[in-house]
């Protein structure tokens, strides 16, 4: 019964309520359970809150599945969802806002779907139905300006207006946009009017550009911004993986080579308590997810060049 197809709309409901609202939110579980019982005749959802998630991250595969993944590149729950709300957003248009610790994978999904949204060039059927992108990416610091993001975006405009919108969409990229906040020029603010009507406000222009003729937004942050921009798009919200997370995706840095992967395995489940108590030790936060993924690659290389278990020296030196 848990596995019976769910009709377009309840499905359409379930992936909408995922999109909006379930990705901004650390306390998943408890939304799932809440908005699952809302589900009755004739939008039933067999399975509540369980099949909720699994309906989404059926989804969110859907879309992983077809990428060119390097070696070493593990296919987490990060990438999974950061790259379904990139691909979503930007052929949509709607402004995205990705929140998460340096090693949460947005700027890999960033990378990956610049790569497979290449319209009728893609290699990937799926994404060939997908319109193709141009990102222009703006790196924020303390030292942002209005004028510099407010030019970004009409660069964007300007490569956009050259194509088909029906097949091609700009992407304004925001890095690090969260350190424009201390500015004393305040840049941020020149993204309230081109985010909500697609206008600078500049000159008294307060026409609305129709959906369709805007350019994307992504902006990527390792901490939330205020909500007087939040809410003006999409957010997603990537918290710190739980161990079974770090072990999953240490095993599918490893998975490259099956011989190497039985090596390591024994090791990743210690491996994982041991990041963990580290973090959690940490009074001001220098240890972090990078650091767990580096330790476990520079570990496949051992692995790989001698064909056995790194040893104990070998893993010693590898965290020191």
């Amino acid at each position: 019964y848990i596995w019976q197809s769910l009709d377009p709309i309840t499905s359409a409901l379930v992936l909408s309520l995922g999109l909006c609202y379930q990705a901004r939110l650390r306390d998943r579980m408890a939304f799932r359970e809440y908005v699952a019982q809302a589900f009755q005749d004739p939008c039933e959802l067999p399975g509540g809150a369980d099949r909720f998630q699994r309906e989404i991250t059926r989804c969110q595969h859907v879309f992983l599945d077809e990428l060119e993944l390097g070696p070493n590149i593990a296919k987490n729950e990060a990438l999974c969802e950061n790259v379904f709300m990139m691909v979503v957003c930007i052929d949509l248009r709607i402004p995205l806002f990705l929140v998460g610790k340096p090693g949460s994978s947005k700027s890999l999904a960033k990378t990956v779907v610049m790569d497979a949204m290449q319209g009728d060039s893609s290699s990937s059927e799926l994404f060939r139905l997908l319109k193709q992108v141009q990102m222009v990416s703006y790196q924020c610091s303390p030292l942002s300006t209005p004028d510099g993001i407010v030019g970004t975006f009409e660069l964007c405009q300007r490569f956009q207006k050259e194509n088909n919108p029906d097949r091609f969409v700009a992407v304004v990229v925001l890095d690090e946009v969260g350190l424009a906040e201390d500015s004393p020029l305040m840049p941020l603010k020149a993204l309230h009017p081109l985010l909500e009507d697609g206008t600078t406000g500049a000159d008294g222009n307060t026409d609305i550009i129709p959906i369709e003729q805007r350019v994307a937004f992504v902006g990527i942050s390792n901490w939330a911004l205020d909500p007087a921009k939040m809410n003006r798009g999409i957010m997603v919200c990537r918290g710190e993986p739980d161990k079974d997370e770090l072990v999953k995706t240490a095993r599918d840095i490893c998975a490259t080579s099956p011989e190497v992967k039985s090596c390591i395995s024994p090791l990743i489940g210690s491996l994982a308590d041991a990041y963990h108590a580290v973090y959690a030790s940490q009074k001001r936060e220098f240890f972090g997810l990078r650091d767990f993924y580096s330790l476990m690659k520079m570990l496949y290389g051992y692995s790989a060049a001698s064909t056995r278990q790194p040893t104990w020296a070998e893993i010693k030196k590898t965290v020191c």
